[in-house]
């Protein structure tokens, strides 16, 4: 059965072309501009009930988080390398960069950056936003001393929690401006040159993908 893909360029779908494209597998892509208007409207929320993108279906299937659309694809349609088996002694460290890349970079960054959009409802207070801020920047220290010694989030290599943090490194330059250090941005690079990762990034702007060169 195909899967489909609801995808707006620069979204958290990315995640899960990225992934896709890694993988090989065959999915129908749906590519809609970015319409806050249309998201909130019955007519997309009956793809999606949240209004948001991703969205995914398998068959009639939805799954609607980008990383437990991750989870789902490379459990379904793997097996793959970029799954880390329980039984693997990096099990852990897998999974807590897998969800670290939403829970501690991109949800924090989509809300400080709603709050400096000047949209009504994305308001936050300012200490807040400060907090906001603050959570992603002990995230990136975290991930600072985990590729001191290595090239990837893994000893055993790239992964789909490279996937995960990658996309939030990325979101967080974008939308806030967020500076890296040296290992970071080298990081960065080396994820951006995947091929995947360029295939999913095809619809993004040149002189957006240019601040990553």
């Amino acid at each position: 059965m195909t899967l489909t893909l609801f995808h707006t360029p620069g979204t958290r779908s990315v995640r899960a072309r990225w992934l896709m494209e890694e993988m090989g597998v065959i999915y129908d892509l749906k590519t809609l501009e970015y319409d806050g208007a249309y998201f909130a409207s019955d007519e997309f929320r009956k793809i999606n009930p949240m209004g948001k993108i991703p969205a995914m279906y398998d068959g009639e299937t939805l799954i609607n988080e980008s990383i437990a659309i991750m989870q789902y694809v490379m459990e379904r349609y793997g097996p793959t390398e970029l799954n880390v088996p329980a039984t693997d002694p990096e099990f852990a460290t897998y999974l807590q960069w897998l969800h670290m890349g939403e829970s501690g970079v991109s949800g924090y960054i989509a809300v400080s950056f709603g709050h400096v959009s000047g949209e009504d409802p994305y308001q936050v207070s300012e200490k807040y936003d400060v907090y906001c801020r603050y959570q992603v920047e002990k995230a990136l220290g975290m991930l600072e001393a985990r590729l001191e010694r290595r090239e990837y989030i893994l000893d055993r290599g790239f992964s789909a929690a490279d996937i995960s943090m990658g996309y939030a490194l990325m979101f967080a330059a974008v939308c806030t401006g967020t500076a890296y250090t040296p290992t970071v941005s080298a990081y960065l690079g080396r994820l951006m040159g995947r091929p995947a990762m360029q295939r999913a990034l095809s619809d993004i702007p040149a002189e957006m993908l240019s601040m990553f060169a």
